[in-house]
């Protein structure tokens, strides 16, 4: 199998039928990627090699002794995680033989993933890995800040969200409440990813697991199109559309969050007792999981508010938000559908595919983990 360096969320959905193969075929970069793919690549990686776990991964466009080369691939979230999910890890055959990259990637993994806060240019990267096989040592680093070990609040990451907007786009009128909102949302998915990962490394649960959290500041001019943006007919291009009046200048914050484990409505299945295997009582759970108090954590006092809270920002900043996790894709454009009285018990969420809410869900092959994409508007 090979993947194409431009790829769309149509041409990625279909890989999911190839994924028997003994060898994935990956390009250095993706080249124009639109908003809301990073985390469907990654969730597309964990899928792939958590069901076969023997297929290699292959750089073909990679010397293997290009230092640079391996520092831009361990600085992309989408490839990282291939290569963390992945066995055998290649990189460009000379002569035909087949040059092997991931032993000589160790040291390099360790350093970068040693960086709990890792920020290049308009990004910032929260990266988690917690492998249970022996080839691989729990990471200190696991989202802990350096040089501590437990966890910082939602405090420490609303003035980390504060310092990088401030340094991507001066003059954002966000918000002191928003940002705080935001910090508690990136806080609860950090304590969520660190409880789940530690599990999974103490019982043995999971050979490996990936997790990440990325965000990226996004300016999107006035003469940019906004199908180059968002893809030809997705519901990003259409939101885009609907906020950009006369093709004006946008700021956003781009959230994108993938990890590894069982998804949404698997975790949720006790605490929101339906029947999974229908489509729509699934994409009901998804819902649900906006709803204060509802979480996947063994004690509910405190937690559950997020998600939750995070709605009323997408609302009053005319955000978005897209999910794609076991067989549904769903998403909320809340500049055409901002909160109202019926969003109390569930945030009512539309399908992908056919745009429709509360009947009639797509059903798509099965993924692993949960991708999720959170636009805001911040200036």
């Amino acid at each position: 199998m090979k993947i194409p360096s431009i790829i769309t969320n149509e041409s990625l959905e279909s890989l999911y039928d190839g994924l028997d193969t003994e060898e994935v075929n990956l390009p250095r970069t993706f080249k124009k990627l639109r908003l809301g793919l990073l985390p469907r690549i990654s969730q597309f990686f964990i899928t792939l090699l958590k069901h076969h776990n023997d297929t290699s991964i292959k750089f073909f466009q990679l010397d293997v002794h290009d230092n640079e080369g391996i520092n831009d691939l361990l600085a992309d979230p989408q490839a990282l995680t291939a290569i963390l999910m992945a066995e055998n890890v290649f990189g460009k055959s000379i002569d035909k033989e087949k040059m092997e990259l991931k032993s000589r990637l160790n040291k390099s993994l360790q350093e970068r993933l040693d960086k709990s806060i890792y920020k290049e240019g308009h990004r910032l990267q929260l990266f988690a890995v917690d492998h249970s096989a022996r080839k691989y040592a729990y990471p200190s680093c696991f989202y802990l800040p350096e040089g501590t070990n437990s966890l910082k609040q939602s405090e420490f990451y609303s003035k980390l969200l504060e310092r990088f907007i401030n340094s991507c786009a001066k003059g954002s009128n966000l918000t002191t409440e928003e940002k705080d909102s935001l910090g508690e949302l990136l806080f609860e998915l950090i304590e969520n990813t660190d409880q789940h990962g530690k599990y999974d490394f103490t019982s043995a649960h999971s050979d490996r697991s990936v997790r990440g959290l990325i965000v990226d500041y996004k300016l999107i001019t006035g003469n940019q199109q906004s199908q180059t943006i968002g893809g030809e007919n997705t519901v990003i291009t259409e939101y885009l559309e609907g906020i950009r009046d006369e093709n004006r200048t946008v700021h956003l914050l781009e959230i994108s969050v993938f990890d590894s484990g069982p998804g949404i409505a698997e975790s949720l299945k006790n605490s929101v007792p339906l029947d999974i295997s229908n489509i729509n009582y699934e994409a009901q759970i998804i819902s649900k999981s906006f709803s204060k108090g509802v979480t996947s954590k063994s004690s509910p006092i405190g937690y559950g508010r997020g998600l939750h809270n995070v709605r009323k920002v997408l609302s009053d900043r005319k955000g978005f938000v897209s999910i794609r996790t076991g067989r549904a894709s769903l998403y909320r454009d809340f500049n055409k559908n901002d909160l109202n009285e019926k969003d109390v018990e569930q945030l009512s969420l539309f399908d992908e595919v056919n745009r429709t809410a509360n009947k009639n869900y797509t059903e798509l092959k099965a993924v692993e983990g949960l991708a999720y994409s959170i636009l805001v508007p911040i200036k």
